[in-house]
């Protein structure tokens, strides 16, 4: 009876595990190979751009929340190491940069800039918080938005969501679970060395400076000299 009872127990925490994982979508995106989780209450909407991979919308709607995921080819910072790309994304995606992403949007104004910041666990990234302006074709509504964009292997991804002003505070936890959700594909091995043993601890090799031909050359004149001065100063 005790066994039936703990098989019981057993599968009714199984159950509970299962619901609890139900409310929460994995998207995954099999061009560029990344996921992004968000709530079973948020919905799919269409692109709205050629390098939007994902638009998603939460269940509020006169809040308008919304969250996007841009992706698109870029290799300048292929050749960098893993430890020195946030200094290159820095560089690359700083305040000149965000100037021209955020254009598109109408009466725009940058209030934070984040740097350094992360997309996901794995993107070194820069961020915005920004202000503008959305018309919904009857009045002109008051937005708030958070956005963070990376350079990951050959690729650049941007991420924001936004909501109404008046409501922005009270989806922020959200916005920040699905943008910190982001998990991209693997690019750099975890070890500078790969699975060879640590050869960059290695002493260092001293070698001679002088040129090719020379050494050998000194060590013959040295000889004679010593062999002439033995045979005539003796």
């Amino acid at each position: 009876m005790k066994f039936k009872t703990g098989m019981v127990a057993a599968a009714a925490l199984v159950l509970a595990s299962s619901a609890s994982l139900a409310d929460t979508i994995v998207w995954s995106d099999p061009v560029h190979a990344f996921t992004v989780s968000y709530p079973d209450s948020w919905r799919v909407q269409t692109e709205d751009g050629p390098h939007t991979r994902l638009r998603i919308a939460g269940p509020i709607g006169e809040d308008l929340p919304t969250c996007r995921i841009k992706v698109n080819q870029d290799g300048r910072l292929k050749i960098y190491p893993k430890d020195l790309t946030d200094e290159a994304v820095s560089q690359e995606l700083g305040r000149d940069f965000w100037d021209g992403e955020v254009a598109e949007y109408h009466s725009v104004q940058i209030s934070d800039f984040y740097d350094p910041a992360g997309l996901g666990s794995d993107g070194d990234a820069t961020g915005v918080r920004i202000s503008y302006l959305h018309d919904d074709g009857v009045e002109s509504v008051p937005m708030y938005a958070v956005m963070f964009a990376s350079i990951y292997g050959d690729k650049k991804y941007v991420g924001g969501c936004s909501s109404k002003a008046e409501a922005f505070e009270r989806w922020s936890p959200v916005f920040a679970s699905i943008l910190n959700s982001v998990q991209l594909e693997s690019r750099y091995h975890p070890f500078a060395t790969g699975y060879y043993r640590d050869f960059l601890s290695d002493p260092k090799l001293s070698l001679p400076r002088s040129k090719p031909g020379t050494t050998m050359e000194r060590t013959h004149q040295s000889f004679w000299k010593r062999l002439f001065m033995d045979k005539y100063h003796k």
